[in-house]
């Protein structure tokens, strides 16, 4: 498993999605119970007690990985916004040009661990296409980045603090 970095809100995150996913698991573990108690376990008799075993396995699964990520992730605690380079939790003020001739816009993104993005609030993160491509830089850097809209230019206008 590569190397992931979270935040402490990405970590709460992770952990809010591990409580959620074990209620899952038990849910799906009654159902099965009552199902098996009903009918036994034969796939011709009791077709949805295989059914519930198919989503125990899936869910399990899930749980797992989630699991696996939070324990081997390294949480980034960010005390004070970074102001030199680009890094997790910095907040970039940004012109971006494309992927459209003529488009232009300036926005501001906050920069967050792994599986913390949420495009609604501008929070990328680190290791997303334009994560990567701001991480490490400075004001004034210029990037291009293709995105799945095509390829944009970005400039980094501000880190703010």
């Amino acid at each position: 498993m590569e190397k992931i970095y979270i935040t402490e809100a990405g970590k709460a995150m992770y952990q809010e999605k591990i409580l959620a996913m074990k209620a899952k698991v038990a849910d799906i573990q009654e159902e099965k119970s009552i199902a098996y108690t009903a009918s036994g376990d034969g796939w011709h008799d009791n077709p949805g007690f295989n059914q519930l075993e198919q989503m125990e396995h899936r869910a399990i699964k899930e749980l797992t990985e989630l699991l696996a990520k939070v324990e081997s992730a390294t949480v980034v605690v960010v005390e004070k916004r970074p102001t030199e380079t680009v890094q997790i939790g910095a907040l970039t003020r940004v012109k971006q040009v494309g992927p459209k001739p003529g488009h232009v816009q300036e926005c501001v993104y906050e920069i967050v661990g792994h599986g913390e993005s949420e495009v609604a609030q501008k929070k990328i993160a680190y290791d997303t296409p334009i994560g990567k491509a701001l991480l490490g830089k400075k004001v004034g850097d210029r990037v291009s980045v293709r995105i799945p809209a095509g390829q944009i230019e970005i400039e980094i206008l501000e880190l703010l603090p």
